[in-house]
C-alpha cells in the first residue's frame, strides 16, 4: 500500500543515498505506483507527493533538482545535509550498557569561519548524553566512535575532530557520578 512522505523524510532518504532519479516519461508515475520502475527507499510512496515534497525542500534550499536524460536528479544539498543530520541526530543516544572501564573523549579545533558547524557539533555532543569538559573537549564512558565518525562527515569537518580512548582520566570519580557508574 503506497503512503505519503514527509519532508522530513524524504530529506532522510536523500540524505542516506546523496540522490536519485524520478524517470521523465508520461508513464512513469504509473510505472512507479504500480511497482514496475523500482526507486530505492521510495517504493512505498506515492510519486506525486514526492515530487510535490521534493519541490517545497528545493524551494527551502535543502535540495536541487537537475533535468538529465535520465530523468529528474534530486540531490541534497549541504544545507539539506545539515537539516538530515539534526534529525538523524534527534533519534541517536549514547548506547548505555555495560561500561568496559574506557572513557572516550572527543575534541575538536574548528576555525572561527566555521562557527555553524562548530555549534551544530557542540549541540549534537550534548544531546548524545556527552559531559562537556572544556569548550572543545566532551568525554563519555560508552563507545561513541560511529556517532562521531558520523557527524565529522556530514559536517564535513574530518580533520577538525579527534576521538581518543583513555583507560584513566584526571577526575574519574566525579565522572563515574555524573553518568551514574
Amino acid at each position: 500500500m503506497k503512503q505519503r512522505i514527509t519532508a522530513r523524510g524524504l530529506l532522510k532518504l536523500v540524505g542516506d543515498v546523496g540522490a536519485f532519479v524520478l524517470p521523465l516519461d508520461k508513464m512513469a508515475p504509473y510505472r512507479w505506483l504500480h511497482g514496475e520502475i523500482p526507486i530505492k527507499g521510495l517504493d512505498d510512496y506515492f510519486p506525486s507527493v514526492v515530487k510535490q515534497v521534493a519541490s517545497r525542500l528545493e524551494r527551502r534550499g535543502l535540495v536541487k533538482k537537475l533535468e538529465t536524460k535520465d530523468g529528474l536528479v534530486i540531490e541534497i544539498t549541504n544545507g539539506g545535509k545539515c537539516e538530515a543530520l539534526k534529525y538523524k541526530l534527534e533519534d541517536m543516544k549514547l548506547k548505555r550498557g555495560k561500561w568496559d572501564g574506557l572513557w572516550r573523549l572527543v575534541f575538536f579545533d574548528i576555525l572561527e569561519k566555521d562557527k555553524a558547524k562548530r555549534d551544530t557539533l557542540r549541540e549534537f555532543l550534548k544531546k548524545m548524553g556527552m559531559e562537556q569538559m572544556q569548550d572543545s573537549v566532551y568525554v563519555s564512558p560508552y563507545d561513541i566512535s560511529g556517532e562521531v565518525k558520523y557527524l565529522r562527515e556530514v559536517l564535513e569537518i574530518p580533520h577538525d575532530v579527534k576521538l581518543g580512548v583513555l583507560k584513566e582520566i584526571e577526575n574519574e570519580e566525579e565522572l563515574k557520578e555524573i553518568f551514574d557508574l
